[in-house]
């Protein structure tokens, strides 16, 4: 009887988004009656955290997420705060009408057009988003909002989103940009050459907690607040083409979708030039040397999109199965190894 009125409580505390959530996660995993009601309780616990934090922070990607849990684990912080992960690279993709289902449907169809990306991984993807705006636009008048943010159009473009759905609420917010804060830190002059960090996700845990108790920290003013908010809002209702990058403090827009196409092709051409001959190498390979050399942080998953296309393109041939980067490899043709066009 006292299980029953728990799991009662539990589900009186259960938001909309959390119950369709629950929903969701039970058909897909044909979760057994006793999971079921583990998932409620746990739903139920998260609940009552999210709404008693002091402070809820707000991270782009799994990968800060992770790190930034780990900072807190075994301290304090494990009550006082609470952690709202936005699973995405905004750095691609549309993001108009992103706060409603429609946008988020049209983000998911676009990302299914162009990745190698399964349809349940597609669901729980489109349910994270889902729940995590349905958590923004539900945090306690009470509670500081921490955004962490780097210097990468994926992190400056959620930043915006973030601050546009915000609007009108009266809580403090404060943004705690990690490229900034390291470089505040520490001095490293080789590493500020390379632009490290380039993104939130390559802080380590302890440094997180670092930047987070030490760093000075001030509220954003109201007419920085202001000019974000207006640029996510812009994002929010137009339509803009689906590349963006970060250059000169500013995010740009209206990319051409084969902006990073040249620089996949010079990546192939410097490693065929290291090996001393033309062969094929593992397609992994390949957007490891792009992702560790460009400029503009991009994630693994569109440049494996782009060298797809180059390979349907005929600038590569390739061997295997493009079902997954793992499973094929490539090399550039003859003619874009002494003439490439771009």
């Amino acid at each position: 009887m006292e299980n029953i009125k728990k799991l009662k409580d539990a589900i009186h505390k259960l938001s909309e988004a959390d119950a369709k959530s629950m929903l969701f996660f039970s058909l897909i995993n044909k979760q057994s009656t006793e999971d079921m009601q583990q998932f409620i309780l746990k739903q139920a616990e998260d609940y009552t955290k999210f709404k008693n934090a002091q402070t809820v922070h707000i991270v782009f990607g799994h990968s800060p997420g992770g790190s930034l849990r780990a900072a807190f684990r075994e301290t304090d912080y494990e009550i006082t705060e609470d952690i709202i992960i936005l699973p995405s690279d905004f750095s691609v993709g549309p993001v108009k009408d992103l706060h409603k289902e429609s946008g988020i449907k049209a983000r998911v169809m676009w990302l299914q057009e162009r990745y190698s990306i399964d349809n349940d991984e597609l669901k729980v993807y489109q349910q994270d988003i889902i729940d995590a705006f349905e958590k923004i636009k539900n945090i306690p008048p009470h509670q500081d909002i921490m955004i962490l943010t780097c210097q990468n159009a994926h992190e400056q473009t959620g930043l915006r989103l973030v601050l546009a759905l915000l609007k009108n609420k009266l809580n403090r917010v404060f943004v705690l940009d990690t490229f900034q804060a390291f470089h505040e830190t520490y001095t490293f002059p080789q590493l500020a050459e390379e632009n490290y960090p380039m993104s939130s996700g390559e802080i380590k845990s302890e440094d997180l907690l670092l930047f987070y108790e030490h760093y000075e920290l001030r509220p954003l003013n109201k007419a920085k607040q202001q000019a974000l908010y207006e640029e996510g809002l812009g994002m929010l209702v137009d339509d803009y083409n689906i590349i963006r990058s970060w250059e000169h403090h500013e995010l740009w827009h209206n990319i051409n979708e084969d902006r990073d196409d040249a620089f996949i092709i010079t990546c192939a051409k410097r490693l065929h030039e290291e090996d001393g001959e033309v062969m094929y190498r593992k397609a992994a390979r390949l957007i490891g040397e792009v992702l560790g050399h460009m400029e503009q942080y991009r994630g693994g998953s569109w440049i494996e999109y782009r060298l797809r296309t180059l390979i349907k393109q005929g600038v590569f041939t390739y061997k295997g199965d493009l079902a997954a980067m793992r499973l094929y490899e490539v090399k550039l043709t003859d003619e874009y190894l002494t003439n490439p066009i771009y």
